[in-house]
């Protein structure tokens, strides 16, 4: 049990850098930055996952600061990693937003964009629909857990005493960028594969048989049509998701062992 009465100025430097890093991926996380969520409660949760990750590190992980110069700058590196971790959780969950926002441009729910305090801008219908869905598949597989390890594994991949930055790290990371927008209109494919061949056949009709008003039948067609094939796909995305999220763990995994 992590007794704070009897920790030493050595092993309290030591957890205020293993909570500098929990503070940075628990504020970021997608469960916890709701605004909703009081930041004393985020606060907490971080001291308490840093006090269970202390106790479970190996003795040769730790490391003593050999003053206070050398301790603030491993207090700043150590919240630059765990905000760093944070954003690349975030990335990975955004993927569904931008899938979702692409087939609402296709569907024309654009119009019903809200802003979103979460992620600091405005959130179409089916992107905050889709986000949601995921985040709660992602309790359902206990995907939580994975999480939690992935981040005491951390500590081993990075250490406290490591460099910086790697130079390799940002090439990896324009590919990685490319790779999640390539993710992204995969997973919105079969609704604007069918919305472009119904404006194919829109644009014949309005060709064909002018009196028909296209652009206003067209609108609660296509947002119709997008909603059905929705209810079609969806039982079926749950094994693609789980494939996703298990690619997710792999390029966090990536991240930290280029660090």
């Amino acid at each position: 049990m992590l007794d704070f009465y009897l920790l030493n100025v050595d092993q309290w430097q030591l957890y205020l850098l293993i909570f500098a890093r929990l503070a940075g991926v628990v504020f970021l996380f997608p469960y916890f930055n709701w605004p909703g969520i009081p930041v004393v409660l985020r606060v907490w949760i971080a001291l308490m996952l840093a006090g269970l990750i202390y106790l479970s590190l190996p003795k040769e992980a730790l490391v003593t600061p050999a003053g206070s110069l050398e301790a603030g700058l491993l207090l700043v590196k150590e919240a630059a990693v765990g905000l760093a971790l944070g954003f690349l959780i975030v990335l990975c969950f955004s993927v569904f937003i931008k899938a979702g926002q692409m087939m609402d441009l296709g569907a024309g729910l654009t119009l019903s964009a809200v802003f979103n305090p979460q992620i600091g801008g405005q959130v179409t219908l089916l992107g905050r629909f889709y986000y949601l869905l995921v985040l709660v598949y992602y309790l359902a597989i206990d995907g939580h857990h994975l999480f939690l390890a992935a981040i005491a594994e951390s500590y081993r991949l990075i250490p406290l005493a490591s460099g910086f930055l790697a130079q390799e790290l940002a090439g990896g990371m324009g590919q990685l960028f490319a790779h999640l927008f390539t993710l992204a209109f995969q997973i919105a494919a079969p609704v604007i594969v069918v919305l472009l061949i119904m404006d194919l056949a829109l644009g014949l009709i309005a060709k064909t048989v002018p009196q028909v008003h296209v652009f206003v039948e067209g609108l609660p067609l296509k947002i119709a049509l997008t909603l059905v094939i929705l209810g079609l796909i969806l039982p079926l995305m749950a094994t693609a998701w789980e494939g996703l999220l298990d690619s997710f763990s792999r390029y966090l995994y990536w991240f930290m062992e280029t660090w």
